[in-house]
């Protein structure tokens, strides 16, 4: 499950620096079987506003957390260190996972 925010995050660098081709690239992984984008609907924007007003995560965050929560996701995966705090789902960091592999 990818939040349509994170897909948002991702196509920030490649629209900034006028790599349409990196940007298109992200959208087909996107739309790859297995990939999952889900929007933001009410459900998750609740649970964002809930995570956000307990933990000072900011709101792309939040509704990033929220989404892996509210779609039954196992964990969720960042490099974000604030996520460490949180205790409603797993935080696996990306660099640790990448570190031990």
């Amino acid at each position: 499950m990818v939040s349509v925010i994170t897909e948002a995050e991702l196509l920030v660098r490649p629209e900034r620096d006028g790599h349409p081709e990196a940007a298109e690239r992200i959208g087909d992984l996107l739309s790859e079987d297995g990939f999952y984008v889900v929007a933001v609907d009410r459900r998750i924007a609740r649970r964002s506003a809930s995570l956000r007003a307990r933990t000072n995560l900011k709101l792309a965050d939040a509704i990033i957390v929220a989404t892996a929560i509210e779609t039954g996701c196992d964990a969720v995966v960042s490099n974000d260190g604030a996520w460490r705090k949180l205790n409603e789902i797993p935080f696996v960091r990306l660099d640790d996972l990448l570190a031990s592999s």
